[in-house]
């Protein structure tokens, strides 16, 4: 673990089930899908991916709001730039 946290420029402690969380929500930020998620972990039950180990970060919300705006446009009266 020491090794590894020496390769990034992460300060704070750091645990083996943090960095789990974090690949876990980086998966889901990229939008791998949920079952291929579930085998990389070993879940066999889909509230423990969803509930334990799936974070909203600011890009997935970034990225639904533009979503949101590309597709509703017309009816939001948006201007895109």
């Amino acid at each position: 673990m020491e090794r590894l946290l020496e390769k990034t420029s992460i300060m704070k402690h750091a645990t083996p089930h943090i960095l789990r969380h974090t690949h876990i929500s980086m998966l889901t930020e990229a939008c791998v899908d949920l079952p291929t998620i579930m085998k990389r972990m070993g879940h066999d039950d889909i509230k423990t991916t969803m509930k334990i180990y799936t974070h909203v970060t600011e890009k997935m919300k970034e990225d639904a709001s533009q979503k949101v705006q590309k597709t509703f446009v017309s009816i939001l009266n948006i201007r895109i730039s």
